[in-house]
């Protein structure tokens, strides 16, 4: 394999762990919607849920278009990628710093 045919695999394979991690992520949001007593903010972790499976997505997409031999439209991904993750912290410190204290066993 050329040069440029591993360079695409390991491209490749990088988006598939995007898309792994992404799915791991989401369902962790979509947990602590689930779990949490909180319910007025419970759309916070809803959106981040459904961010990350679009990302996910667009990971798979990416991945299976390398591995057809299709390199274009790197840059797209990579900053819907980006925005993606940048909306999904924000939403992640949202979340952090309004998000009521747990009440603590005991006392």
């Amino acid at each position: 394999m050329s040069r440029a045919g591993l360079a695409a695999e390991r491209t490749a394979l990088a988006w598939r762990r995007t898309a792994v991690a992404a799915m791991l992520t989401g369902a962790l949001f979509l947990n602590h919607a689930v779990s949490s007593g909180w319910r007025p903010a419970l759309i916070a972790p809803i959106v981040a849920a459904v961010a990350m499976a679009a990302l996910a997505v667009m990971g798979y997409l990416r991945n299976r278009d390398l591995h057809k031999g299709r390199y274009g439209f790197g840059g797209r991904s990579v900053a819907a990628a980006t925005a993606v993750v940048v909306i999904v912290a924000v939403i992640a410190a949202v979340i952090q710093f309004t998000a009521p204290l747990p009440e603590t066993l005991g006392g």
